[in-house]
């Protein structure tokens, strides 16, 4: 074979310790390999493989058992003595290819395999270079002055470090995210390390920086896989998970317009927006604006490439008002929303939750059943019994946040999925002062009223305005919403992820509802 480069490919010290340690105790939590792998490779002092036959077991004391310090005693002294071969390539003098094309330079044994080694070029984590001079004024001044930083300029350090990583590779391991975490609390330990407050390091002293790159590079990842499903999981074209259940989901120019009247239209709704901001939603020239541009605002969702829920949300701040999607998703399905949520619970709300308290379906729903009392909003209650008879987790639909917490505080302090969530804030989930809706991993929506059932409206019209597939997480409450409470109910497709085995009807849906329907026969 004919090799063009220069040298081998050759592990790191670092790299080797990150297989080894795990392979030797399988068992025991991950933060303890980083915990053993640290103690060697920095406090140590250790280099090599070799050096491992001067590991003793008091060096491990205070972290394993006595049979788990011989476990991984007995791989280091397998390691130690393995012998590593180096090789250089020499350049041919012809082109073709001989077997003088390699020359071994060195066999390494035990001995000498340090002094005789090739150089070897680091791996992109060892070698990362943390761009400092794009870091916040706080996080500098931090590090110069050997203080710790705010949370907020922390997490801004984050979300630049984790972009700066995924230059290299789009989805680094936990490996390299340990790395990388590792060499910045170790260059500035005052600002960055786990400690108590007495000073004392906790753990490695990197174990909460790695968490938070780790999950800031996964947030970004998981909301780079949902943007691509929603711009190319059909090619050039909408498929009929896009189309499900509309009626309307491209119209045609109506006969009285022209483009340029739409674009009219568009600008005036603009110039309303930049003079009365969010407030003029309530106006009625807005309603009839918005209604009229109809046909304009699907050119504009269902373009391919897809366009980004941030870049519609420009063009079209007052879709993503709370009448604006109602009013939208009407014209969409000829369903009113939320009257039909309204209407359903009144209908079988109660049904639902007298049904489940006969016969719960497993411990969580007794436990849902016990906590909510009549003071609970009906809505909130069936949901949360829907979810917990799905055994679906309820942080698939909803997310709990602080009461007083703004738009911003929540898109800065948490980790919001891609997926649609309804964020209700205030002291517990059912005692909530007021409702958001996330798209995208950002805010896209504030409610007017305080009421769970108006949110839930908001929440489940976005999945067909915006052309959206149900979350796995939620995804059979959110087809028995659809089927029960709004009532679409297509005779072919679904909106169930691709990846699944796909009915018109899930077969769980299926069964609740008639089961909803013999209850209902005996309830009324």
């Amino acid at each position: 074979y004919f090799l063009s480069s220069q040298y081998t490919s050759m592990p790191t010290f670092l790299d080797k310790m990150m297989e080894i340690v795990p392979r030797a105790l399988p068992n025991i939590p991950e933060s303890i390999h980083n915990t053993i792998i640290d103690r060697i490779v920095n406090a140590g002092g250790f280099t090599s493989t070799q050096e491992l036959r001067y590991v003793k077991e008091d060096d491990f004391a205070d972290l394993l058992p006595l049979v788990r310090r011989r476990q991984l005693l007995e791989v280091f002294q397998i390691e130690s003595k393995v012998i590593t071969v180096n090789l250089e390539i020499v350049p041919s003098s012809t082109t073709e290819v001989s077997s003088n094309c390699l020359s071994i330079i060195s066999l390494s044994g035990i001995e000498d395999s340090t002094s005789a080694s090739q150089p070897v070029r680091k791996s992109w984590p060892e070698s990362f270079k943390v761009p400092w001079d794009v870091m916040p004024a706080e996080i500098r001044t931090a590090t110069s002055s050997c203080k710790r930083p705010s949370p907020g300029a922390r997490r801004q350090m984050v979300r630049i470090i984790s972009d700066e990583m995924r230059k290299y590779e789009l989805n680094p391991t936990r490996a390299q995210c340990l790395v990388v975490c590792r060499n910045i609390v170790h260059q500035y330990p005052e600002s960055f390390a786990d400690q108590r407050d007495n000073g004392q390091l906790l753990d490695s002293g990197y174990t909460s920086l790695l968490i938070q790159v780790k999950n800031r590079i996964e947030n970004l990842n998981r909301a780079s896989s949902f943007h691509q499903h929603r711009s190319a999981s059909h090619g050039q074209k909408r498929g009929p998970t896009d189309i499900y259940g509309c009626t309307r989901f491209q119209p045609s120019l109506p006969a009285e317009e022209t483009e340029e009247t739409m674009e009219t239209k568009h600008q005036q709704l603009e110039g309303i927006y930049s003079r009365d901001g969010t407030a003029g939603a309530e106006r009625p020239e807005v309603k009839k604006l918005m209604d009229s541009t109809f046909y304009l605002q699907r050119s504009h969702i269902n373009v391919v490439p897809t366009p980004t829920i941030a870049s519609l949300k420009t063009k079209w701040p007052y879709l993503f008002s709370q009448k604006g999607l109602y009013s939208h998703f009407e014209l969409l399905t000829d369903i009113p929303v939320l009257r039909s949520l309204e209407l359903a619970m009144e209908e079988c709300g109660k049904a639902i939750v007298e049904m489940f308290k006969t016969k719960p379906t497993n411990a969580r729903m007794k436990e849902v059943l016990r906590q909510h009392d009549d003071d609970v909003e009906l809505s909130y209650q069936v949901i949360h019994l829907l979810l917990s008879h799905f055994s679906e987790d309820v942080s698939g639909l909803i997310v709990l946040a602080d009461g007083y917490a703004t738009a911003a505080d929540l898109e800065s302090s948490l980790s919001i999925p891609a997926t649609p969530r309804l964020i209700l804030l205030g002291e517990t989930g059912s005692r909530f002062q007021r409702w958001m809706l996330s798209l995208e991993g950002q805010i896209v929506c504030e409610g007017i009223q305080s009421t769970f059932v108006t949110g839930l409206a908001s929440f489940f019209s976005c999945f067909y305005i915006f052309n959206l597939q149900y979350q796995e997480e939620a995804a059979c409450t959110l087809e028995f919403i659809q089927r029960r409470f709004v009532g679409i109910n297509p005779e072919k497709g679904t909106k169930a992820a691709k990846g699944k085995k796909r009915r018109t009807v899930n077969s769980h849906v299926a069964s609740l509802l008639r089961k909803l329907m013999d209850f209902q026969w005996d309830f009324i």
